[in-house]
């Protein structure tokens, strides 16, 4: 397999291109929208060079070479062999979009979608081609979080899922099969899971939101950055995992009785926090911080590769 098309130019679309064309794929990039491309290849560019600076071995310019923007989506269907598909989180959108993709694609083209939360089978429920229709879930940013959640319906093919995992592992990705379909797979759900108990602790008045942010910035997170939560207990107990939930099993199980309350995710308490964290960080800051935020993943990748965590 050499050609692969993306749907849309904007980051997610084009953190895609970049992860894909420096795998030494050809790639194909449509977007609805063309005045996305007046600053798609310094975006893809910069992409590249933060992938570079992971791995010396790309070769920044080649990869570029590789892409092809602004086709039309019959150009970009006719020339490859899976789509990855990126445009906006709602549901009427991407249907529409499928069933165009699935109209205009060779039977064998395997299609799939960034979607954050909706399972495939919402997305393609009347379609034909459900059998060759996968989630292929990144976090954000792709090129520089490696976790994709691969991501079946009921009626995706053995044949889709195999040809999804190839791509993917060629990519460079660290692949999370989903074993089957749930709203927000593992990923979204996890964090929706802390999300909504920060939510709770902070409406409840127990912390402010920076203080909330510190125990994982200062705490959590730093375990988390090259551990997952059942490896993290496993080592937190003398004899392992299962003597963890001997000893602490029962405190989380009463502190779950008390997190049935529905968070406040009301537009007041949005506005609320609007307030207080433009105290800590500015509009005119926000680009600046998201740039020294890729930059320090950029140097946790690397640490984390060279310290055969990767």
């Amino acid at each position: 397999m050499k050609n692969i098309g993306v749907i849309g130019g904007g980051l997610i679309g084009a953190s895609w291109a970049a992860i894909f064309s420096k795998s030494g794929f050809n790639v194909f990039v449509y977007d609805p929208f063309p005045d996305v491309f007046d600053t798609y290849k310094s975006r893809v560019t910069s992409f590249l060079e933060e992938l570079k600076s992971i791995d010396e071995t790309i070769n920044v310019e080649e990869s570029l070479n590789r892409i092809r923007e602004n086709v039309t989506v019959e150009d970009l269907c006719s020339n490859v062999e899976f789509i990855q598909e990126s445009a906006p989180e709602i549901l009427s959108v991407k249907q529409e979009l499928f069933a165009k993709l699935d109209n205009l694609a060779p039977e064998e083209v395997v299609i799939g979608s960034s979607s954050s939360a909706m399972p495939i089978s919402s997305i393609t429920q009347n379609l034909k081609g459900q059998h060759r229709c996968i989630i292929t879930h990144p976090a954000n940013p792709p090129h520089l979080i490696p976790c994709v959640e691969i991501c079946p319906g009921e009626n995706t093919s053995k044949k889709t899922i195999e040809k999804t995992k190839e791509i993917f592992t060629a990519s460079g990705a660290s692949i999370v099969n989903v074993k089957k379909e749930i709203d927000g797979f593992i990923l979204n759900r996890l964090q929706g899971a802390l999300l909504n108990e920060a939510m709770r602790l902070y409406s409840d008045g127990y912390a402010s939101s920076d203080e909330i942010d510190a125990t994982i910035r200062d705490g959590l997170g730093l375990r988390w950055a090259f551990m997952g939560p059942f490896e993290t207990i496993d080592l937190n107990a003398p004899g392992g995992i299962k003597d963890y939930i001997s000893r602490y099993g029962p405190i989380f199980v009463e502190m779950a009785k008390n997190q049935t309350k529905i968070p406040d995710w009301s537009e007041e308490a949005g506005e609320k926090l609007e307030l207080e964290r433009r105290k800590i960080l500015g509009h005119d800051e926000l680009e600046g911080r998201a740039k020294k935020r890729n930059q320090l993943l950029k140097s946790l990748r690397k640490v984390k590769i060279d310290n055969g965590e990767a």
